[in-house]
């Protein structure tokens, strides 16, 4: 893993607006070839031409999808491996945040965890062969300080069919993803694959599109958001940790961490389980099985589980 400063082929989900705008942005002035990915087309082409606009790199790309389906995110991966020979960088960045009110997906997915679970699962999973083929590949998810809003995981009602609250819903999906990512790292070092590193992130607070949407279905947490807002910062200072983890030379070969602004995170051991990470792990890979394919590079290799 001797090649950090090359020009990088990076995908970020969730780039159209907020943290992951911010990221494409900082990425493609490093000179980086830049796939931002968003779901609504007209905001996605318009977020790539800003971003070209203020760096003056052509190579960015704009790729929509709605990550919400997993039938989605397997058209959305089959179109990147149809374009790129290889990947160096997924940046998992893509977020959902809803109401007081359970929804589901057209798939049937409580749409929570569908987005912020489910769909870096499977998403990585099947780039994980574009992902090999770079010398030096990074997989970045970015999860939220959240993860402990949830309080105790709920193992035997994972999507929340009997116990849904929103700020349950999202804790839970940002702590399952980060128990994944850990599952990925494990799975990867006991696969012998050595050139993929896996860390996640958290942005700390900042202002992102997320609020937009969680505060249209729950208008009363508005005045919540006011009294927050002193110690909330900008999508920019948000996004300064995933473009660390991504491409700076500084962390070359760091795999298997949580890092928030810019330094590693000491994590209280009672929100490690090996046993949940397990069982979240085999929840995604059964809903997922449809999904998965041949490309399926680590799922069935064994518990793979690391120590709390």
């Amino acid at each position: 893993m001797n090649d950090a400063r090359r020009s990088k082929i990076i995908l970020i989900t969730g780039a159209s607006s907020g943290i992951g705008k911010r990221t494409a942005l900082a990425l493609a002035t490093q000179g980086h070839v830049i796939i931002m990915h968003g779901r609504n087309p007209r905001k996605t082409r318009e977020a790539r031409d800003w971003v070209v606009d203020r760096t003056g790199n052509h190579n960015v790309h704009a790729r929509v999808a709605d990550l919400s389906l997993m039938s989605e995110v397997v058209r959305f991966s089959d179109d990147i491996a149809a374009t790129f020979d290889h990947l160096d960088v997924l940046v998992n960045n893509a977020g959902g945040q809803f109401g007081s009110v359970r929804e589901t997906t057209a798939e049937g997915h409580e749409k929570t965890f569908a987005i912020n679970t489910l769909a870096p699962f499977l998403l990585t999973n099947l780039l994980l062969p574009l992902l090999e083929r770079s010398p030096s590949a990074r997989i970045v998810t970015v999860a939220s300080e959240s993860y402990r809003q949830g309080g105790r995981p709920i193992l035997d009602d994972i999507e929340l069919e009997r116990n849904y609250s929103m700020p349950r819903a999202y804790g839970f999906s940002k702590l399952y993803v980060w128990w994944l990512m850990r599952q990925f790292d494990a799975r990867l070092k006991a696969a012998g694959i050595r050139n993929v590193t896996v860390n996640t992130v958290e942005p700390g607070s900042a202002v992102t599109g997320l609020q937009r949407e969680s505060l249209r279905k729950t208008p009363w947490m508005l005045p919540l958001l006011i009294l927050w807002l002193p110690f909330v910062r900008t999508a920019r200072h948000g996004a300064r940790t995933s473009v660390l983890m991504a491409a700076d030379p500084s962390v070359e070969g760091v795999s298997g961490e949580f890092w928030g602004n810019m330094r590693r995170k000491r994590i209280n051991a009672k929100w490690l389980s090996e046993e949940g990470e397990r069982r979240i792990w085999e929840y995604c890979e059964r809903v997922c099985a449809p999904y998965l394919g041949d490309a399926a590079v680590l799922v069935g290799q064994g518990e793979g589980g690391v120590p709390a």
